[in-house]
């Protein structure tokens, strides 16, 4: 199977995280899964990073086809 290209790719908000290093933190456990991700700051237009820093909030994106398996994965792992 070809790898994804990521500018290719339709991706979908999976979850909002109240800061960069949580949203790293899931970011991580779906990619060690073979979930490709983008962390971005759900704060753009309004400050971003300039602003905000990782202290802001930020948007978890998964590919479009990758979003059930990632909720899946999730919910999975929260019930452990």
């Amino acid at each position: 199977m070809a790898k994804k290209d990521k500018k290719e790719t339709r991706w979908r908000v999976l979850d909002i995280f109240e800061n960069g290093v949580k949203a790293e933190i899931v970011k991580g456990f779906l990619e060690e899964n073979g979930i490709m991700t983008i962390v971005r700051d759900s704060t753009s237009p309004y400050g971003g990073d300039a602003y905000f820093g990782q202290s802001g909030p930020k948007e978890l994106l998964v590919a479009k086809e990758d979003e059930d398996e990632a909720r899946r994965l999730l919910k999975e792992k929260n019930r452990e």
